[in-house]
């Protein structure tokens, strides 16, 4: 490794552990939170259904006991030693993959379809060049709104009042969601800390030949199209609520489907596939500079952190939901669940995409 490297690398190791020390001083707050209140607390929320409980013979205060117990720990582990790292290695997998809930995707998937038609109202403004092809793109945009809102193709009343229902909900389930996406937060700090004690453990060892920026860009490409594949089937499933052959957890008369849910499936269906299309940005050339049709930034690079990060997030929110999802399809006899949403090829192979990424532009450095 380069001594240019080695602050950058340092830094990243600092922020770690200090991201994890943070994290496991909120644990025990929130530990205490649902020992004192336990039907208001956020693991108390009528929607609150993990992958594993705990024996029923144990004290219902045993669970928040033990998460307090886990956050004075986590303020040790955090500074622990490169040969100490099965110990942060053990949060992630406890709190990713053990009390992880499907809620954080579920949330991140209807937010991702939110923005799909946002995106499709602004994106003809965004990419018109000039200020009166601006103009002009924004005009016939709201010309072709108000023409679709006129003819009843689109409902306004209905979705202001489908938003309105959902935000009600979702208000409701505040507290709980922000404790879901902390959850999974933490098991990415605890995630990111592992690799950095591990890393530092190899500072005498040679690099490993896989690193190499040509070999990454090999399994990189292959990884990139796996993570691909993976966003087709609920991609498809959901957009197969525009045609006549309907499939709602196994096929359903369309004529039962209306408009607005037709709709919403092509959202959460575009979004799916949009997802996989920009995974492949991993590996082709658009994904490191910027194509010839996004306006004032054209041909110039991409900066990789805005690719990294995203990208880093999303793998790992896919992994630590893979086991509650499969679980729930097992328990609730609903295999729809397993392969419609494969988050467990998913995240690792996305995870392994962008890490050839980071390889290869430079970010990740072989020892």
């Amino acid at each position: 490794m380069t001594q240019t490297h080695a602050p950058r690398e340092a830094r990243t190791g600092r922020l770690a552990a200090t991201a994890a020390f943070l994290w496991s001083l909120t644990a025990i707050p929130i530990g205490l939170w649902q020992l004192l209140d336990p039907e208001g607390g956020p693991f108390g929320h009528e929607n609150y259904d993990p992958s594993f409980r705990l024996p029923a013979a144990l004290p219902d205060q045993t669970g928040p006991a033990l998460l307090v117990a886990a956050g004075v720990l986590g303020l040790v582990a955090a500074r622990a030693k490169p040969r100490l790292w099965p110990l942060p290695a053990l949060f992630a997998a406890v709190f990713g993959l053990v009390l992880s809930t499907i809620a954080p995707i579920a949330f991140a998937g209807y937010l991702c379809a939110f923005l799909i038609p946002a995106v499709a109202v602004a994106a003809p403004t965004l990419l018109a060049r000039g200020t009166a092809g601006r103009i002009a793109a924004a005009a016939a945009t709201v010309a072709l709104l108000v023409v679709l809102g006129v003819t009843g193709v689109v409902d306004y009343g209905a979705a202001g009042a489908f938003l309105a229902d959902l935000g009600r909900v979702l208000a409701s389930m505040g507290a709980y969601m922000a404790v879901q996406v902390w959850i999974v937060v933490g098991a990415g700090i605890w995630t990111a800390l592992t690799l950095r004690l591990l890393l530092a453990g190899r500072e005498d060892r040679p690099a490993p030949a896989w690193a190499a920026p040509e070999r990454a860009a090999r399994w990189g490409r292959v990884a990139s199209w796996i993570a691909f594949a993976a966003a087709l089937p609920y991609g498809v499933v959901r957009m197969s609520w525009l045609t006549p052959w309907v499939w709602v957890g196994g096929p359903l008369d369309s004529e039962q489907i209306d408009m607005t849910t037709r709709v919403w499936g092509l959202c959460l269906g575009f979004a799916a596939i949009s997802g996989g299309v920009l995974c492949l940005g991993m590996t082709y050339r658009w994904g490191a500079r910027w194509p010839a049709w996004v306006p004032r930034v054209k041909g110039r690079p991409v900066p990789p952190m805005l690719a990294i990060v995203p990208a880093t997030a999303a793998a790992a929110l896919f992994t630590f939901v893979s086991v509650p999802m499969v679980s729930l399809g097992i328990r609730q006899d609903a295999l729809e669940l397993v392969w419609a949403f494969p988050f467990y090829v998913w995240g690792p192979a996305l995870g392994a995409a962008t890490l050839a990424y980071a390889i290869r532009r430079g970010v990740v450095t072989a020892r």
